[in-house]
């Protein structure tokens, strides 16, 4: 079977689990990773890092290029400080280019083959739907790390950030899966397999751990939780996760009980595949393996 056509569009930088997912995919032989869209405050910074990334890896076949860093609706951006820049050298340069363009032009070069996985704030797919209203017949999916249904936290990070682009994504006809903070508070990149990463002899596994030390120095927190992993893992193992259509849809103005960012299920007709359960050994153990291969 041919690897899966995959476009991701990431917010890297301040939680570590986005460039635990950019090296999951690049690790992982069921994805052909097209192109890496940045999202968020300080874009340009999170795309030296992408492109840190990549170039770890050797990949200078795969753009990337820094998107929006304002708002879908330009209310006042909302996003956490970026805390592993440390890794940057002054020889890693922001790359040029514009995600949103570079997001249409990679679905558009393969019609009907790409999965779109958005592991950051909505605003570049909307900004991307919103330009090309044609990537609705293009697009094969699209996978989002977003929100949260019947979590405690209500709210759920990325929605926060731009919770009018997350509603224009919800409303677009396209198929999308959605992996929520009900799943993905579950998984975790436990302590027991970071030796295993830390004492990996190679270039990559290096940046990958600095990174991580770099997170948990900030946060003071030991264990990743893999929130974009299991998006990326969802895109090409499904079956990681139960899935069942809902219809939801997003607060934009805080009322009546509601805040904004939140999700509400609506009894109308399905807008969405939402993973309800996950095989949190399975996944925690495939994602451990990749990562320190």
């Amino acid at each position: 079977m041919s690897p899966m056509k995959i476009v991701l569009d990431t917010d890297i930088g301040t939680d570590v689990d986005d460039a635990l997912a950019l090296a999951f995919a690049l690790n992982s032989p069921e994805i052909e990773l097209l192109a890496v869209t940045v999202v968020s405050t300080d874009v340009k910074l999170r795309s030296r890092l992408a492109a840190k990334v990549l170039k770890t890896w050797d990949r200078y076949d795969i753009p990337v290029a820094a998107g929006r860093a304002d708002t879908f609706d330009g209310r006042p951006a909302y996003a956490g400080a970026v805390n592993q820049h440390r890794v940057l050298t002054t020889a890693d340069l922001a790359p040029s280019g514009k995600g949103v363009d570079l997001m249409i032009e990679a679905i558009q070069s393969h019609p009907g083959e790409v999965t779109l996985v958005s592991i950051g704030q909505l605003t570049n797919v909307a900004a991307a739907f919103k330009q090309a209203p044609e990537l609705t017949e293009q697009v094969q999916r699209l996978v989002m790390m977003a929100g949260a249904v019947e979590h405690e936290r209500k709210i759920e990070y990325n929605i926060r950030c731009d919770p009018a682009a997350a509603a224009y994504v919800f409303d677009l006809s396209v198929p999308k899966i959605l992996v929520p903070l009900d799943v993905t508070t579950r998984c975790k990149y436990r302590q027991q397999y970071h030796s295993e990463l830390a004492g990996a002899e190679s270039k990559r596994s290096a940046l990958i751990w600095q990174m991580i030390q770099a997170w948990q120095q900030v946060t003071g927190r030991s264990e990743p939780v893999l929130h974009d992993p299991l998006a990326v893992a969802v895109s090409f193992v499904p079956e990681l996760v139960t899935l069942k259509p809902m219809s939801l849809a997003v607060v934009t103005e805080a009322a009546l009980g509601m805040e904004s960012g939140q999700l509400i299920v609506q009894d109308v007709e399905p807008n969405v595949q939402v993973a309800t359960d996950v095989d949190v050994e399975q996944f925690e153990r495939l994602f451990a393996e990749r990562i320190a291969s």
